[in-house]
């Protein structure tokens, strides 16, 4: 197993070095990803019962081969409106994940010389 010491300000596992602010600043952008996404799936998937309720049309005339625009959506367009939800999701926390770890780096870089500039 690797090595683990811990301060004050940071946390070292092995050559990885988390930091108050590096972790914290992890956590807000992804928190920022997380609650926009979920807010697009909340709005869509409660849109589905809403428009039943408010919009005839929705629910009740056949468009195509008897099916409803409703009856279409929630069997058909919904599940790829879930994936393509889904696929944007990761490649945005995946790139997130990229750009935060070279900051991450950089905050524990000048949060380790400051320590070692204070304990001398």
């Amino acid at each position: 197993m690797g090595e683990t010491s811990a301060r004050a300000t940071h946390v070292q596992h092995g050559s990885h070095i988390d930091t108050i602010e590096s972790v914290d600043a992890v956590f807000r952008e992804q928190r920022k990803l997380s609650f926009a996404y979920g807010a697009v799936f909340f709005v869509v998937t409660l849109a589905i019962p809403a428009m039943s309720v408010w919009w005839k049309s929705w629910y009740a005339v056949p468009i195509w081969g008897g099916f409803t625009a409703n009856y279409l959506f929630v069997s058909l367009l919904y599940y790829l409106f879930l994936w393509g939800l889904s696929w944007t999701y990761i490649k945005k926390a995946d790139a997130l994940d990229e750009r935060l770890s070279h900051m991450a780096d950089e905050i524990a870089a000048a949060t380790l010389a400051a320590a070692e500039g204070g304990e001398s």
